[in-house]
């Protein structure tokens, strides 16, 4: 075996950035943990509603703190009950209320924020840019019905897939590519920034924006509208998990669409599942003359050459943790 062709891992950073963490309505008055870059963290409601972002076990013994209970706007830890602020301060240790709080006592805390029915968190210190998402998300015309599936694949590759216009006609032949052809002849992609890519394939408009936001919408006027819009959130090295909305202006007072829209979009996404999970390497090889590339695969191209920027130049990185006890670094 020729050790030199062996290929280089990009997948131990990912770009700082809003990533999605959970749904706003899951967020209730219990903690709730997730993950993030390989860090386990803990998310509950302030005092004022607004959601907090702690690493995800207790100073103390090391307890799951979303085992806990929230009180007064704080996170109590289920094992001694050490209290914990929306900034990560420990603010009470019932075992001795009259001793000052040591500084090894604190947590690590990130922002979050809430936008378009989700959760945000920005998993870097320093202030964070302007959260954004596509302005369909916030307009009250469209009525949006949710979905979410976890893929084990690297970001890298989930991103390619949504990018990729070629593989219509194959992987979902039995739903939305039933009827395309397998010919891909009018593809147009633009890059309107640094971090954007805009593809215009037939009748519809898909944007992306680097690293974590989708948008399909239909690429004309039309009264009764459309889109589809997935974010996705770098669980680990190897697990992504996709947020999506299949968004309408039509039909909005008919409940049941949304469970039917909300199916549909997860039997698309489990046909892709399949095959992105087959994908070898994992993540996107670093040099592109290591895989195959035609004319079709341009916008995916382009995706690399960006990835690679990012890898290449001083920009912010977080490096994906192994272990899930770890804080990000900051």
């Amino acid at each position: 075996m020729d050790t030199k062709l062996k290929l280089p891992s990009d997948d131990t950073v990912v770009p700082v950035a809003w990533y999605p963490i959970g749904w706003s309505k899951d967020l209730k008055s219990k903690p709730m943990k997730r993950r993030i870059a390989g860090v386990d963290v803990v998310l509950f409601r302030d005092h004022r509603g607004n959601p907090k972002c702690l690493t995800a076990y207790c100073t103390h013994r090391g307890a799951d703190l979303s085992l806990g209970a929230c009180t007064d706007g704080h996170i109590r830890c289920a094992y001694h009950g050490w209290e914990f602020d929306g900034d990560g301060r420990c603010q009470k240790i019932p075992a001795h209320p009259e001793r000052p709080i040591p500084k090894f006592a604190h947590l690590t805390a990130y922002k979050a924020a809430e936008k378009a029915g989700l959760i945000w968190v920005y998993p870097h210190d320093g202030e964070p840019p302007e959260l954004k998402v596509p302005s369909q998300l916030e307009d009250p015309k469209f009525r949006l019905a949710p979905y979410e599936q976890e893929w084990t694949a690297h970001l890298t590759r989930v991103v390619e897939s949504v990018l990729d216009v070629a593989h219509l006609a194959f992987v979902h032949r039995k739903t939305i590519g039933r009827r395309l052809p397998e010919k891909v002849s009018d593809l147009r992609f633009e890059v309107p920034d640094k971090d954007g890519i805009r593809i215009y394939n037939g009748g519809g408009l898909l944007d992306y924006w680097f690293p974590q936001q989708w948008l399909l919408r239909p690429s004309g006027d039309s009264k009764d509208s459309f889109i589809n819009y997935v974010t996705f959130l770098p669980v680990d090295r190897d697990r992504t998990i996709i947020f999506g909305y299949a968004g309408r202006t039509f039909a909005r007072n008919v409940p049941f669409l949304n469970r039917i829209f909300s199916k549909y979009s997860l039997r698309i996404l489990t046909e892709d599942r399949a095959v992105v999970e087959s994908q070898h390497p994992r993540p996107i090889p670093q040099a592109l003359r290591m895989e195959a590339h035609v004319p079709a695969d341009a916008p995916q191209v382009r995706f690399r050459q960006r990835w690679y920027e990012f890898l290449q130049h001083p920009e912010e990185q977080i490096e994906i943790q192994s272990n899930s006890g770890a804080d990000l670094p900051l």
